[in-house]
């Protein structure tokens, strides 16, 4: 479920008790909001806020602790998420299949998961579900802290979409440049990478695990609920596996049937 609130409702819509020490009293306002959203059943649910300050944004995330709500800034529209545990379990599913995968093709990864990534030169900031290094792995293997000004984006980020559209994160990822994304939409797994115009389009192979496409993944993705996650996982490997050795043996027998005669 989505809400959507102006700047000039947040102190009329809401008199909750404070439950967080805000320094800035509109993000006070919105904190209120927080303490009134419970846990969803069905479905993730989503509160939209406009013409929100950049400082207030920053304010919030400082000021939220270990509370499980997502923040979404992209030029003055605040987004506050709450997540379900359907969203949770496919976003650690997704995450597993990350690390297998990544493991079968032989790379390092280090897993980011939902850190926030904002630059304010562009106005935006994000949380993705899960976010993980593997090209720059070895660039931030030492790093425990995230600094935009030094620090390389993520190569992969993982959203999973339930209940509404996620176009305004994919602006904010697509803004700060993510260069690959696995979106999960309804339960459907799209591969996605960033275009000539800065938008992310649809594509048939993974860029970080060239050979893979969404449909392998996808494949295992519906059978969770069937089986258990270190059993799907296993499974996972082992297709991996396999069709890495045949695209292996593919290879040799093309380079030899195109050898030149007495080579």
């Amino acid at each position: 479920m989505r809400t959507r609130f102006s700047l000039a409702t947040w102190r009329t819509q809401f008199t909750v008790n404070d439950i967080f020490t805000v320094d800035l009293p509109r993000a006070d306002a919105i904190l209120k909001l927080m303490a009134t959203i419970s846990s969803p059943t069905r479905g993730d649910e989503w509160i939209v806020f406009d013409d929100v300050p950049w400082q207030t944004y920053l304010s919030l995330l400082k000021s939220r602790g270990e509370r499980h709500v997502r923040l979404t800034y992209f030029r003055g529209v605040l987004e506050i998420m709450t997540l379900s545990k359907l969203h949770e379990i496919l976003s650690e599913v997704l995450g597993g299949f990350v690390k297998v995968i990544a493991g079968e093709y032989g790379l390092e990864v280090q897993s980011a998961g939902s850190m926030t990534m904002h630059l304010e030169e562009l106005q935006t900031g994000a949380e993705a579900d899960k976010s993980y290094y593997i090209g720059h792995e070895e660039l931030v293997r030492e790093r425990d802290e995230y600094d935009p000004t030094i620090d390389p984006l993520p190569d992969l980020v993982v959203e999973v979409d339930l209940s509404s559209k996620s176009t305004r994160r994919l602006l904010v990822f697509a803004a700060l440049g993510i260069p690959e994304l696995w979106h999960c939409e309804g339960g459907r797994l799209a591969f996605k990478t960033l275009g000539k115009g800065g938008e992310y389009e649809v594509v048939e192979q993974s860029l970080s695990f060239p050979g893979l496409t969404a449909a392998a993944v996808q494949g295992f993705l519906d059978r969770r609920g069937t089986i258990g996650e270190i059993a799907l996982n296993k499974a996972l490997a082992k297709h991996i596996r396999a069709i890495r050795q045949l695209g292996r043996r593919g290879k040799k027998q093309s380079a030899a049937r195109w050898a030149p005669p007495g080579s």
